[in-house]
């Protein structure tokens, strides 16, 4: 299916506004209404390989959809953790993404973790470790390589990347794309209280209310506190995002530890442009995230 030739006036107002416009139900809604423009169109890859088995914990059945790449394996292998506000999204309201990643010759694991706030923080975490721990054993089986393993994630996933890379989960990735993401939920959450019901320890449905307070700062909220020894990091942003100052804080952070990054600032674009095909930008981001990777002997 081929995707409009401009974004729905809808979908462009909530990605300027992070603000569900009147009239809509919720982003859940929204989004749903606008699958076809969001994931019409993608890109063909070899194979999808739905709901590959990682875990279960807490009663969640973790698992992954892999987009292999046409070509010979082994590729690059991306664990790729979707947005959301880590309440809503899934793989599959990311599949479009997930595909332009693999056009471009990598092996993309989509992880479906846990989301809020059914399952609050830290469980979203957990699973991000878990994955790239599978990704590490077992992407091989897959067409990955492990020994070039790179982490991405938008918006809220690109913060559980951040965080895995933060805490120690990260051993062996060779590099991190950070599309649109929060890097210190605390701070972006006045910007976020539409999505996530509120912005005080009482209303927001991400942490557990009782640790609301005792999580400032903390790495696994606020990854840009530990940045030292990310490995080269990629943050791309659009210019009209509501959330660009987290990208820019983060891109400070790790100028002041010497790690290498690069900040791709789209022109004239919200927040989410991966996902909003008749963008310009949209294909450009990819391509600046493809080029980043062969700079760094990746792709």
């Amino acid at each position: 299916m081929t995707a409009p030739a401009s974004v729905p006036p809808a979908l462009l107002e909530f990605q300027t506004t992070l603000r569900v416009p009147e009239g809509d139900e919720s982003p859940v809604a929204l989004f749903r209404s606008f699958d076809d423009y969001i994931n019409g169109g993608a890109p063909e890859v070899a194979r999808v390989v739905e709901g590959v088995p990682i875990r279960e914990s807490g009663g969640w059945r973790l698992g992954a959809d892999v987009h292999v790449p046409f070509g010979e394996p082994p590729f690059p292998t991306v664990v790729h953790l979707h947005g959301g506000a880590w309440v809503m999204g899934a793989p599959s309201t990311h599949r479009r993404l997930s595909a332009e990643l693999a056009s471009r010759g990598l092996l993309v694991v989509s992880v479906d973790y846990r989301r809020a706030p059914k399952h609050r923080f830290p469980g979203a975490v957990d699973d991000v470790a878990a994955a790239l721990d599978w990704a590490r054993a077992h992407a091989a089986e897959l067409g990955g390589d492990p020994d070039r393993l790179i982490v991405s994630g938008d918006s809220a996933g690109a913060n559980l990347a951040a965080v895995a890379l933060a805490t120690g989960a990260g051993e062996g990735i060779r590099a991190a794309l950070l599309f649109y993401g929060i890097y210190d939920y605390h701070r972006a959450l006045p910007t976020l209280s539409g999505l996530l019901g509120g912005d005080d320890a009482a209303s927001q449905l991400y942490l557990p209310t009782d640790e609301f307070d005792l999580l400032r700062g903390d790495p696994r909220c606020a990854p840009e506190r530990q940045v030292q020894g990310f490995p080269p990091t990629l943050l791309s942003v659009g210019e009209l995002d509501p959330l660009r100052p987290e990208s820019e804080s983060m891109a400070a952070r790790l100028a002041v530890a010497g790690v290498p990054h690069e900040l791709h600032v789209a022109a004239g674009v919200p927040h989410a442009f991966l996902q909003l095909p008749s963008l310009p930008a949209h294909d450009e981001g990819f391509d600046v995230a493809a080029a980043f990777l062969r700079r760094h002997g990746l792709l």
